[in-house]
C-alpha cells in the first residue's frame, strides 16, 4: 500500500498532536507499507526541503521508514495575526468566519507550502489512499484536495473536539466542505457519538492510539516516601490548586505521610505556582524525552493527571494504564477511559473532589496493586492499533475500486 498522512505537528515536536499520525507512518512502515508523511516543519530546525527535489529524494528514499515531508508556513493571510490574537475581537471573529468559508481553515500559510508538492506527489508517488488528522480542517482541505488529483480515496482521523475547535454558526457548513470522505477513524467512543453529529452518513471505525510497550515493569521500592507524579496538561490552575491541597491534606492526616510530588509536562511554571504552601518536596521535571517519561511513570507509587471533559479521551491516559501503576484521575473521568482500564488491569480511580483523593491514596496505600499484566496489554500497542488502521484504509481502497 502506498499512503500519504497528513498530519500538522511534526512527529518531533514536544507535543502530543505529533504522536499519533508519526507513530502510526512508522508502524505501518514497518509492516510493510511505503507511508510519506506530511506535516508542518518545526520551529528552530527546519527540516524541509524545495518542492523540486521531491521526486529525486522519493526515488532514492530508503523505504524502512517514512517518507517525510516538513513544511514551512508562507504568505500573508490575515488569518495569521488572528491566530496570534493581533487583530482586535469583532474584526477577528470576522477573519476567522472569512478563512474558514474562503480556505477551510485557520493555517492557509500552510496549506500554500504543501499544495506545492500535491501535484508532484501525486505523478511520482501515486497514492493508493490518503488519511490526514483532524487537530484543524486544513488537513482534511490538504487530503481532500490530494486525493482529488490522485484519484484515491480519503480518510479523515477524527481524534479532536469538532464541537469545541470549530467556530459556532460554522460545525455543519465546515463539515459539508468534507462529503467525498470515504469513511472515517475516530479516536474513541466519544469521538465517535460526537462525529456522528456532523457526519452521520459517514461510517466510522473507533481507532485508539497506541502506546509503547516497556520490556518489564518497574517495581516500587518500599521507602518511607510516596511519590506521586502529575504528567501532562494542567488545563485549569483552580484544578490543580485543588488536587494539591488534597494531597496536602492527606499528609497531615497520619504519621509518615510523607509525599514527593513530580511533575513531567510543559507546564511547569504553573505547578511551582500553585504548589508554593504545600508542606511536601515538589519536583518540577519539565517535559521529559519519550523513555525517561515512561521509566518514571513506571517506578512511581501512584501516576495522577488533570481530567478535561473537552479532550473526550486523553491520550496520557493510555500511557498511564500501560504502566502498571495505580492512576488518580482528578476531577472525575468516563466510563469509557474507565472501561479501558479495567481490561488492562490497571486500578484507575476517578476522583471528583479533594476527599475522594484522601480516600484514594489511603486505598492504594492500604492495598498497593500489583503490576499490570503483559498480556493484558497488547492490544494497547501501536502494532495492535496499527492493523485496525491498515484494515481501515484497505476498505477505502477497495470501495474506490468497485465504485470505479
Amino acid at each position: 500500500m502506498r499512503a500519504v498522512f497528513i498530519n500538522h505537528c511534526h512527529p518531533k515536536i514536544e507535543h502530543v498532536c505529533g504522536v499519533r499520525a508519526g507513530r502510526f507512518a512508522e508502524t505501518m512502515v514497518a509492516n510493510g507499507h511505503k507511508v510519506v508523511l506530511i506535516t508542518q516543519s518545526l520551529d528552530g530546525e527546519d527540516d524541509s526541503f524545495p518542492p523540486e527535489e521531491l521526486v529525486e529524494r522519493l526515488t532514492t528514499h530508503n523505504w524502512l521508514r517514512p517518507f517525510q515531508i516538513s513544511c514551512q508556513p508562507r504568505g500573508s493571510f490575515a488569518a495569521v495575526h488572528a491566530r496570534k490574537g493581533k487583530i482586535v475581537p469583532g474584526l477577528r471573529q470576522l477573519v476567522i468566519l472569512w478563512s474558514f468559508l474562503r480556505y477551510g481553515g485557520m493555517f492557509p500559510d500552510w496549506q500554500t507550502s504543501v499544495s506545492l508538492y500535491l501535484a508532484p506527489l501525486t505523478k511520482e508517488f501515486h497514492p493508493d489512499v490518503v488519511w490526514g488528522t483532524f487537530g484543524n480542517t486544513d488537513t482534511w482541505r490538504l487530503c481532500q484536495q490530494l486525493a482529488i488529483s490522485s484519484k484515491c480515496p480519503w480518510v479523515g482521523d477524527f481524534k479532536d473536539n469538532w464541537l469545541t475547535f470549530i467556530p459556532t454558526g460554522l460545525k455543519t457548513i465546515v463539515a459539508n466542505y468534507f462529503k467525498d470522505l470515504s469513511r472515517m477513524t475516530v479516536f474513541s467512543n466519544s469521538h465517535y457519538e460526537q462525529a456522528n453529529i456532523t457526519f452521520p452518513s459517514i461510517q466510522k471505525h473507533v481507532l485508539y492510539s497506541g502506546v509503547d510497550m516497556l520490556e518489564h515493569t518497574s517495581l516500587v521500592k518500599n521507602s518511607q516516601m510516596l511519590t506521586l507524579m502529575l504528567t501532562g496538561s494542567i488545563y485549569n490552575q483552580d484544578t490543580l490548586s485543588s488536587l494539591l491541597y488534597a494531597i496536602n491534606k492527606w499528609t497531615q492526616s497520619g504519621i509518615n505521610k510523607n509525599v514527593l510530588f513530580r511533575y513531567a509536562g510543559n507546564d511547569g511554571n504553573i505547578v511551582q505556582a500553585c504548589a508554593k504552601h504545600v508542606g511536601y518536596e515538589v519536583k518540577i521535571d519539565g517535559f521529559l524525552q519519550v523513555k525517561n517519561l515512561q521509566h518514571l511513570q513506571s517506578s512511581v507509587d501512584v501516576n495522577l493527571y488533570i481530567y478535561n471533559p473537552r479532550c473526550l479521551l486523553h491520550y496520557k491516559t493510555l500511557e498511564l494504564i500501560s504502566r502498571g501503576r495505580p492512576v488518580i484521575a482528578f476531577p472525575g473521568e468516563t466510563t469509557e477511559t474507565r472501561l479501558l482500564a479495567e481490561n488492562a488491569g490497571c486500578k484507575l480511580i476517578p476522583c471528583n473532589g479533594p476527599e475522594d483523593v484522601v480516600k484514594a491514596l489511603d486505598m492504594i496505600i492500604d492495598a498497593p496493586a500489583p503490576p499490570n499484566q503483559v498480556s493484558r496489554l497488547e492490544n494497547f500497542s501501536w502494532e495492535s492499533r496499527a492493523k485496525i488502521l491498515e484494515t481501515v484504509l484497505k476498505q477505502a481502497i477497495s470501495k474506490q475500486l468497485q465504485s470505479s
